[in-house]
């Protein structure tokens, strides 16, 4: 897909809710990246290494917003939609270990951020998703504000397999809708509330159609995903970061062998290279924050400064010291 243009449209039928935006942003930064998402609270770890490349094309009409977000890194992504909010997503790329909240994902899954209070996602290197993002009380009708409102009220797995055909059709909509909304703004075309309307209806009807027929349920987890979360809690503060895998084997009161075998079923990695992984993301934001090299660094447990240095620049593609350099110069 081409990028959109990187420009936003005047409001053109009198109503907030009603404007029209189109927008493209390209990223080197995670959290940076998770900022494209307008009021979420959302977090992204960088799991993979190297130079993280993202970008989003955002274009929005009425109460629909669609996102296309490219991300080259394998991502832990966590949070949580606002309350108001249907989002669900639809992937044009995803090849790889992926899980939604402890779920198998796939290509023709369709993927709702919006069915728990939290969620989590692990997205894998190759990943291309149209976030659609619903907004029921800004919807032009009232016949299309209760059909929303009953959606966001139904109770439905974060994930929800299609047929390989009914994923392509959804696809090849939201494609068209995109090029639809970007072409529109390009050559000045005029945002009749029928066309308005028109464009929410088919959007809406398309997700409740794959939604209406899925199983009401919270979705089944993997069986070792729960330890993956017990493992992400010890790593939030550094007073309880464990250092090593011996000491979160003992913190957690499991086996070597049990955490390996736990962390190769959910997310398909070594749990010391994840654990040192989350550790340098908390570093990089430490610097981003203005810290200093060497408080970041010790404050998360890296003492051996040669090695620290060379982990990061694994990570992240830049020294630390480069890192903090730039987080100075855009202060000034």
């Amino acid at each position: 897909m081409s990028p959109l243009p990187q420009r936003t449209t005047e409001d053109v039928s009198g109503g907030t809710s009603r404007a029209r935006s189109v927008a493209f942003s390209t990223y080197t930064d995670v959290d940076e990246s998770a900022r494209a998402f307008d009021g979420w609270a959302l977090n992204y770890t960088q799991i993979s290494g190297g130079l993280f490349h993202g970008s989003s094309s955002l274009v929005s009409l009425g109460g629909i917003r669609l996102l296309v977000e490219h991300l080259d890194k394998v991502i832990l992504q966590q949070g949580a939609v606002p309350s108001d909010r249907i989002a669900v997503a639809v992937p044009l790329e995803l090849e790889g270990h992926a899980r939604m909240c402890g779920e198998k994902s796939g290509y023709d899954s369709l993927h709702v951020f919006s069915s728990l209070p939290q969620f989590e996602f692990y997205s894998p290197d190759r990943h291309v998703l149209v976030n659609v993002e619903i907004e029921p009380d800004s919807l032009a009708s009232e016949d299309m504000r209760g059909l929303a409102a009953s959606l966001r009220a139904k109770t439905v797995a974060p994930v929800i397999p299609m047929a390989a055909e009914v994923a392509d059709s959804l696809r090849s909509l939201l494609r068209q809708t995109l090029v639809a909304l970007a072409g529109g703004w390009q050559t000045g075309q005029p945002d009749t509330q029928d066309r308005i309307e028109l464009l929410e209806r088919t959007i809406l009807f398309a997700i409740s159609e794959v939604v209406s027929v899925a199983p009401a349920g919270t979705g089944r987890a993997t069986r070792h995903w729960s330890v993956v979360n017990a493992v992400q809690a010890r790593l939030q503060d550094p007073s309880t970061c464990p250092l090593s895998i011996a000491e979160l084997c003992v913190q957690l009161d499991i086996s070597r062998r049990t955490l390996q075998y736990a962390f190769h079923d959910a997310i398909n990695l070594n749990p010391a290279a994840y654990l040192r992984a989350v550790r340098l993301n908390h570093v990089r934001r430490e610097l981003r924050a203005g810290e200093s090299v060497t408080n970041a660094a010790t404050k998360w447990g890296f003492w051996h400064f040669g090695s620290f240095a060379n982990d990061y620049r694994t990570m992240f593609g830049e020294l630390p010291s480069v890192t903090a350099k730039r987080n100075a110069r855009n202060k000034v």
